[in-house]
């Protein structure tokens, strides 16, 4: 006898249900070469075209299927909004873990995820890590005409632009206008990096950062800019003239809770970019992907696209290794993020809690 969905009890509904779904996700037996053959993979990403987010992802779409057995097609899709925010809380809910989803995020998602508040619906520890592309730390620029008004009080103000007011070097900033007292004030809601570059070329702000080191000979070369010091450890190669944070900071560097609330803010530059696939992706899937990932980073023609984009001092770091970095950076004290939120407020920068 034949029975009919209807007269199945619901029990029997919600497993048949269940084993339907479960077909749909690549088994971890299942042969690469048979699974990725003919497929697309879809690349969300957390931010606008042109930005440095979007440029990793692109080059990324266009070598890593060379890695993965059976050469799959790639698409993206891009989603700003928030610091990444959007992005974040859609892949978190919507990402389906088949192997044929993907998403490139920045640190500025582990940032807001640490500075927390109602809007995060998201948590980057349980995505699963394919790798990260780190183009160093940030580089701070300054226009010449502004630097003098940088250490004078009763002069007018410099100001610091950005997208969102979350990214990581702006730490660096509230850093040194806390314990060094420099004269800056902070304005956020630019669209991307292009209109940033345009605001600092046209005097609109007076200082901004990026990874971008290619970008910022260029400014440099321009002869209206100068690089006031690099959120490295140690000093570049390419920049071995320009002091690091830390060196600028001296002996006014902080200790205890206020430190540990800039590494909070500043660590996740040391991920920078990074890939994941939703959580719940099949161990094999995984496998196969990272394998691709260090593979791809081995790639001539790969190394001299990335260097195009990010400059000479990119790295690339594994799945493994970024995913025991997100879980690291995304930790911090009561007493530290306490500091962070006193910190932000005073200088009128998100919080990441609700206006009411």
């Amino acid at each position: 006898m034949r029975l009919r969905l209807s007269q199945l009890a619901p029990a029997s509904l919600l497993a048949l249900s269940f084993a339907l779904a479960l077909s749909f996700i690549p088994n971890r037996t299942t042969a690469a070469d048979d699974f990725y053959a003919g497929k697309t993979i879809k690349i969300l990403v957390s931010s606008n075209p042109g930005g440095g987010t979007d440029a990793a992802a692109r080059v990324v779409a266009r070598f890593l299927p060379k890695y993965i057995p059976g050469n799959p097609q790639t698409i993206i899709q891009n989603m700003p909004g928030g610091g990444g925010t959007i992005a974040n809380n859609y892949f978190y809910v919507n990402g389906k873990p088949d192997g044929l989803w993907l998403f490139q995020d920045s640190s500025s998602g582990l940032g807001n995820f640490t500075r927390g508040g109602s809007r995060i619906k998201y948590d980057p520890r349980e995505n699963l890590a394919v790798g990260s592309i780190t183009r160093g730390g940030s580089l701070m620029m300054i226009r010449k005409d502004a630097k003098p008004r940088l250490t004078d009080p009763k002069s007018k103000k410099v100001v610091v632009g950005d997208s969102d007011g979350i990214r990581t070097w702006v730490a660096t900033l509230v850093w040194t206008a806390e314990y060094l007292g420099w004269n800056v004030r902070f304005v956020y809601g630019y669209p991307g990096s292009q209109e940033l570059q345009l605001a600092l070329r046209t005097g609109e702000i007076d200082i901004w950062g990026t990874s971008n080191a290619k970008l910022v000979n260029d400014f440099v070369k321009e002869g209206k800019h100068d690089i006031l010091f690099q959120q490295e450890d140690e000093r570049r190669p390419g920049f071995p003239n320009v002091p690091t944070f830390e060196e600028v900071l001296g002996d006014k560097k902080p200790k205890g809770a206020s430190w540990e609330a800039y590494l909070a803010w500043s660590g996740p530059n040391e991920i920078d970019k990074f890939l994941v696939a939703p959580r719940g992706t099949p161990d094999n899937i995984m496998a196969i992907l990272r394998e691709a990932f260090v593979k791809m980073a081995k790639d001539e023609e790969f190394k001299t696209q990335a260097t195009n984009f990010f400059g000479d001092a990119w790295r690339v770091r594994t799945g493994e290794k970024t995913q025991a970095m997100i879980r690291d950076v995304t930790t911090i004290s009561k007493e530290a993020e306490t500091v962070l939120t006193q910190l932000r407020k005073k200088y009128g920068l998100p919080t990441g809690e609700q206006k009411k």
